[in-house]
């Protein structure tokens, strides 16, 4: 039976969805499908490198996908319709096809020794056999899997390894395929833990030098830890309120198989715009801690592009990792403490400098006060002295006015009662101080003709004004003057009714008595 690539993966699509009662887009999308078929990734890490394809789909179809790419045709199970049929004939291929798609889903960890090897360009093919009894299965392990858990393959050697089985359609022969690896006994792995320790420290990895500080004041996070783990929450509960924006990956934290997921976590996070990368996990024994000694791993986190925080609980091991990293801390608690340290100091330190201006301010006021009061006393003086003086000022001016306002007010008085008299005695004045002049300056006169004409013209010029001034004017215009006991009158107040007055027009003048009083006209 023979398909392309494309329709093996349509059809197990199809057969998925099937078993699943759901619609085949619930199970992969036309893009997925055909990036698997463009990519035709070879493990977990090229499968999960694939948009929409997370690590939910890897736990439900990876293992058979990966099968399915190897050219190992995935048929539908033993309950299909064709196989419970009994009189149905299958081919040898068909038959192992469907084998291995049960074989695909028989995932598990199987431990044993190494009991024969064979190394090769692109795969490791080895035997297993059990302790107690003897029982051996044949295994095969992709090279690039075993260099990225660096587990040195050696006869004798007890290990775990994680995959699951199937038969290799040419030979017949059943194969684990090994997708992880791991040593067995804490002295051996204790033993494989201070060999590449060493290794990386000769090369410099661990050197205090390389290190680079936490960022100051970091705001942008990115975190790795499981979801399902007890560390998320502890980190979560101890981080401060400085405006943290978290980007969180999910990862699983236990054991050797976690190392694919944790380098797909990094390398997403490479692209991302992040201050700090923080990576984060519960304490445990050295087993659990496997992947957090991987040498891939350690030096992803050396060549990462930015600090790396790195809090790991452990019991008296301290990870790879963790001595790889920029800064390393015991525990996720301590872990979000370390990227709150910055933003406590500030807001201690300006805290502290707020307590110390107010402190310096009042000893400042404190120093200056009597020198304050003085100069508040002077200055409120000062200003005082400049009210008085100006209400002093003002009250003069008004007593000058009212004093201007009563002289204009008689001079008016004596010029509407008196302006013939007063012309008069204006030209007797002017007569005399002629004739005294004439008579004291006689000779000089011609010499001050000039003068004498200038003050001739002044005094005419008085004489006009006083003639348009002259009371006696207005009574050409129609106007009267009224007087009452030689006053004149210039309120209603002023006379009674029956009361007999003078009334002055411009050609004499009569007597009236006053009949009616109208106020306010």
């Amino acid at each position: 039976m023979t398909h392309n690539l494309s329709q093996k993966l349509k059809e197990w699509r199809t057969t998925a969805a099937k078993k699943e009662d759901v619609p085949i887009f619930r199970i992969l999308s036309n893009q997925v499908l055909e990036d698997i078929e463009r990519l035709q990734p070879k493990n977990k890490e090229e499968l999960l490198s694939i948009k929409g394809f997370k690590d939910k789909k890897y736990d439900r179809y990876g293992v058979a996908l990966l099968a399915l790419i190897n050219e190992e045709v995935i048929q539908s199970d033993i309950t299909d319709p064709v196989v419970k049929d009994g009189n149905r004939v299958l081919s040898v291929s068909e038959y192992l096809g469907i084998l291995n798609a049960q074989l695909s889903e028989c995932h598990a960890r199987i431990q044993g020794e190494i009991s024969s090897l064979d190394i090769r360009d692109k795969v490791i093919y080895f035997s297993m056999k059990d302790a107690e009894d003897g029982s051996v299965i044949n295994c095969l392990m992709w090279r690039h899997a075993h260099k990225l858990y660096g587990v040195e393959f050696e006869l004798g050697t007890e290990i775990i390894a994680e995959g699951f089985s199937e038969i290799y359609k040419p030979t017949g022969r059943l194969s684990f395929k090994a997708l992880s690896v791991e040593l067995v006994g804490e002295g051996a792995l204790k033993k494989q833990y201070e060999k590449l320790k060493a290794q990386l420290q000769k090369e410099g990895l661990f050197d205090i030098a390389r290190k680079r500080p936490l960022p100051f004041l970091p705001q942008k996070i990115g975190l790795i830890t499981s979801k399902n783990g007890a560390a998320i929450g502890d980190f979560q509960m101890n981080i401060g309120q400085f405006g943290f924006k978290v980007t969180f990956v999910d990862s699983r934290v236990e054991g050797q198989s976690a190392v694919s997921d944790l380098l797909t976590a990094i390398r997403t996070f490479r692209n991302k715009d992040i201050d700090v990368l923080v990576l984060v996990r519960g304490g445990g024994s050295l087993e659990s801690l496997l992947s957090f000694n991987n040498e891939a791993l350690v030096r992803e986190i050396v060549n990462f592009p930015v600090p790396v925080l790195v809090g790991v609980g452990h019991e008296k091991d301290i990870s790879l990792i963790g001595l790889a990293a920029d800064k390393m801390v015991s525990t996720p608690t301590a872990a979000a403490q370390a990227l709150n340290e910055s933003w406590q100091q500030t807001a201690t330190q300006i805290q502290f400098n707020q307590q110390k201006l107010f402190s310096k301010f009042n000893q400042m006021l404190n120093t200056h006060q009597a020198f304050v009061r003085r100069s508040f006393q002077i200055m409120h003086d000062e200003l005082q002295s400049i009210f008085s003086d100006f209400n002093k000022a003002q009250n003069a001016v008004l007593r000058i006015m009212v004093s201007l306002r009563s002289q204009v007010a008689e001079l008016r008085r004596i010029l509407n009662e008196h302006p013939n008299i007063l012309r008069r005695e204006m030209k007797a004045l002017v007569h005399r101080t002629r004739s005294h002049i004439l008579a004291i300056f006689h000779e000089p006169l011609r010499q001050m003709a000039f003068v004498i004409g200038s003050t001739k013209r002044t005094i005419f010029s008085i004489e006009k004004i006083l003639e348009v001034n002259n009371p006696e004017r207005q009574l050409k215009l129609g106007y009267s003057i009224v007087r009452s006991g030689g006053a004149v009158v210039r309120r209603v107040s002023q006379v009674r009714k029956g009361q007999n007055v003078e009334v002055r027009v411009q050609d004499g003048s009569f007597k009236s008595d006053i009949t009616e009083i109208i106020k306010g006209v």
